[in-house]
């Protein structure tokens, strides 16, 4: 899923969005998770795209 997200970071963003819309909480963790191997500190930069969420 990591590369996945690195591929394709528009969707790892739209999916992001979604699952704080209408996921639970297990399902937002399991993503953060997901989203952590795949970015790491890359989303913690300023000006990510990923920071700005």
């Amino acid at each position: 899923m990591a590369e996945y997200f690195r591929a394709d970071p528009t969707y790892a963003a739209e999916l992001l969005a979604e699952v704080r819309r209408d996921g639970s909480p297990d399902e937002l963790a399991i993503l953060l998770l997901q989203m952590d191997e795949a970015f790491g500190s890359d989303c913690k930069r300023s000006g990510s795209a990923m920071s700005q969420l």
